[in-house]
Order: C-alpha cells, then sequence, then structure tokens
C-alpha cells in the first residue's frame, strides 16, 4: 500500500474482499490503524 497507486477498492479485490468497508476493519484490527492513516504515515 506505501507505493501503490491503486484504490481501496482495487487493494481490497486484489485480496479477495468484496468491499472496501471489510478490508478497511480487517487492516485496522491487524496493523492497528486505518488504511487512509496508515498510507498518511508512510508516504515516501
Amino acid at each position: 500500500m506505501r507505493r501503490s497507486n491503486e484504490s481501496l477498492s482495487q487493494i481490497a479485490q486484489s485480496f479477495g474482499y468484496n468491499s472496501d468497508s471489510a478490508f478497511a476493519a480487517t487492516f485496522r484490527r491487524v496493523v492497528g490503524q486505518s488504511p487512509a492513516r496508515y498510507c498518511s504515515l508512510h508516504r515516501d
């Protein structure tokens, strides 16, 4: 995600999620922050 220009929807689909919200909820549970927050903190 750090270097991807893909949308959250595209990333979620590539991991087999049918919805952005399901992916975001799992991401938050595993990483401890939302995908948007993670990206804003880890942009190159």
